[in-house]
């Protein structure tokens, strides 16, 4: 069978050892792969049996998951390049979603049992009669499923790595997971489930099928009925795989290869992006026609969200069939909310700005002729602006207009005759942003300034709250008499196991920014001189197979420019180098917030200015506290943090009331009635 070859180089990077951590095995296991010859010189050794003799000696620092993601990427890997990406995903997909249908093995040759169970070849037939012959398709199978626990997950993991075994078109629509959460929340499916009921999902333009998928996790699949649209016969059968494997019943799934059809009148929520089209060929009306076909087939009461080109849903038009579709659509008094995205929204299309339009049958009366706009093109859709985003746009369509005078937080509420629709113009705030901003924001500092005193006088609540609940701090601290703590340094605590070491990764600068999927940590953020990076996951696949990824409770350390210690509370985050990182062992005495205070405090961790070479970490000690000193510390730092926590958040809130204050004052826009008899 054809094998990836792999370095000694390679070999210590996915085992997450050093470098002569692999020559030692070597010479100690003679049961070690034997390597081949290379036209180069140098030792490759066949990537399967490595990694296969890794999971059996279990030596490195590696997950046996994550080892057997691999080795079945390695083989897939080797596969594609002999028979090509797309036709071996799509045939793996099939015999995987076969093992599903059949809820047993497959056998040597496995389309008579395809016969049996896709006769009408709505999911499988045609991918397995095209599949390149494999020599152990079915063990493929069962080490896929292996690795991701069942077929589901592992028809998830195959479709994820498709770029990188050769089929990169297959996720160039995808969108990036904040988008589809303000997808999701947008529409809030939940509330829509009834104690008995169905709810269908729809989407006319489905692709692979991803958006659909995506807005299942937390339903019950059960109480859904999924309708799509691919005239791709190909790609039909592969978004009913994915439907099928998420959970949705066959019976309640359909995916048709003509066009739109009456039974989207039928659909409780439309999701879908318009097709990708090239700029020289991009033609708005046509976009605009799509929706507008969509409308047509919206049913009384029923939710659409539509991703489209921004070139056609917001920007400025110039042909007049477009700019009378547009006119008409808005002033049809379906289109409740319309947001311009910010960059980045299709990962494997970064030049291709993007909007999102919400529409609804018969919204609420208070609405006519109005329309909430928002902007976040100029900001980084991280969760904290998708939740206002989703919550303003959600809060519009059940009220609309309120008495209170309650403000969108991302947008603004606008008169559709404020737009100049026959005229074209971008869908912007009315007005040069700068100074509608300004304006805005000098009118509304008052009510601001208000609305930040209640949350301050809430949090001094949830102070007060807790201290009822918890009496004051005390922390019982009394004389301790014994011998002190023995010394140990983290060199010791790795060798004995108690405390394992993750490698920083060198990312080029253009692969991290302000917007992404992970977060990146680094020596800037462990000595607390920069707010948070990210690193998008296509990126983290493509060009850094072998990354690891933090777990909650890991630590990042950094010796370069200075010592620094930081601790990941949350996870899934990619370390850079020169940082690294520590992951104490379950159940160890050190937890990581006792590790993390006690490196905060460790004497050798300065380097003098006439040294030549800094702290080495592996050198840095630590007091080796016994497990119940550990816990009791433990307990004391917990109340702690919770403590500062509640304080911080008062002081962050009056920061924001001095700046407010200040800002007015200055600008002649603010006084108080403080002190007065007014």
């Amino acid at each position: 069978m054809a094998n990836e070859l792999m370095s000694s180089g390679e070999i210590a990077q996915l085992a997450q050892v050093e470098r002569p951590v692999v020559t030692t095995w070597r010479r100690r296991h003679l049961d070690f792969p034997a390597p081949v010859s290379s036209p180069g010189g140098q030792l490759l050794f066949p990537a399967d049996e490595v990694i296969t003799w890794l999971l059996d000696r279990r030596l490195g620092n590696t997950d046996p998951e994550t080892l057997r993601a691999e080795r079945a990427l390695h083989t897939l890997s080797t596969y594609c390049r002999e028979h090509g990406g797309r036709r071996l995903v799509l045939s793996l997909g099939a015999a995987l979603c076969l093992r599903e249908m059949s809820g047993r093995i497959l056998p040597p040759d496995p389309l008579k049992a395809a016969l049996r169970f896709d006769p009408g070849d709505e999911f499988i037939l045609s991918d397995l009669q095209e599949a390149p012959a494999l020599a152990d398709l079915p063990g493929m199978v069962e080490q896929l499923i292996e690795g991701a626990y069942d077929a589901g997950g592992a028809h998830q993991f195959l479709l994820g790595s498709a770029a990188r075994l050769g089929w990169p078109e297959l996720d160039a629509d995808a969108l990036t997971p904040h988008v589809v959460t303000l997808i999701r929340q947008a529409v809030d499916v939940p509330s829509r489930l009834t104690e008995d009921g169905l709810i269908s999902i729809a989407d006319p333009y489905a692709g692979s099928g991803d958006l659909l998928t995506a807005l299942l996790p937390d339903l019950d699949p059960d109480r859904l009925i999924v309708n799509a649209v691919q005239p791709d016969p190909v790609l039909a059968r592969l978004v009913r795989r994915r439907l099928l494997l998420a959970g949705v019943p066959e019976y309640q799934l359909e995916v048709r290869v003509d066009d739109l059809n009456d039974d989207f009148s039928e659909a409780d929520v439309i999701v879908t992006r318009l097709p990708y089209q090239p700029t020289e060929s991009r033609d708005p009306s046509e976009d605009l026609n799509k929706i507008s076909d969509i409308t047509d087939r919206l049913g009384r009461g029923r939710t659409a969200v539509v991703i489209g080109p921004a070139a056609s849903l917001v920007d400025d038009l110039r042909e007049p069939k477009a700019i009378r579709r547009r006119r008409e659509l808005l002033e049809g008094g379906l289109v409740e909310a319309v947001v311009r995205l910010p960059g980045g929204t299709y990962p494997g299309r970064p030049g291709y700005p993007a909007a999102l339009w919400v529409l609804t049958r018969d919204p609420v009366p208070s609405t006519k002729g109005l329309l909430l706009l928002a902007d976040l093109s100029g900001k980084a859709l991280d969760d904290r602006v998708v939740e206002a985003a989703a919550g303003d746009i959600v809060l519009w369509r059940a009220e609309g207009v309120r008495r209170d005078g309650h403000d969108p937080r991302t947008g603004r509420i606008v008169l559709l005759e404020e737009l100049g629709l026959n005229n074209g113009s971008a869908l912007r705030l009315p007005g040069p942003t700068s100074v509608t901003m300004r304006a805005q924001l000098a009118m509304d500092r008052p009510a601001l300034i208000g609305e930040v005193e209640r949350r301050l006088a809430d949090a001094e609540k949830a102070t007060y709250q807790y201290t009822e609940e918890n009496g004051l701090l005390d922390t019982a601290a009394v004389q301790h008499h014994g011998k002190r703590p023995t010394e140990v340094s983290l060199r010791s605590l790795r060798t004995a196991g108690r405390l394992r070491e993750l490698p920083g990764h060198r990312l080029l600068p253009e692969h991290v920014g302000p917007r992404g999927t992970y977060r990146v940590l680094g020596a800037a953020e462990a000595t607390g001189q920069r707010p948070w990076r990210w690193i998008d996951r296509l990126a983290l696949a493509a060009e850094y197979p072998h990354a690891i990824l933090t777990e909650p409770g890991d630590l990042v350390v950094t010796t370069v420019p200075h010592w620094g210690v930081l601790l990941d509370e949350e996870g899934v985050s990619v370390i850079e180098f020169p940082a690294r990182g520590l992951r104490i062992k379950k159940g160890d005495a050190l937890t990581p917030r006792v590790l993390k205070a006690l490196l905060d405090i460790a004497r050798n961790t300065a380097r003098s200015p006439s040294a030549v070479r800094g702290t080495r970490l592996h050198d840095v000690t630590v007091p080796d506290l016994t497990k119940d000193e550990a816990h009791r510390l433990d307990v004391a730092l917990g109340r702690i943090a919770e403590r500062e926590r509640l304080l911080q958040q008062q002081l962050d809130l009056l920061d924001e009331i001095r700046e407010l204050a200040v800002t007015g004052f200055a600008d002649g826009t603010l006084t108080t009635l403080y002190g007065t008899n007014s």
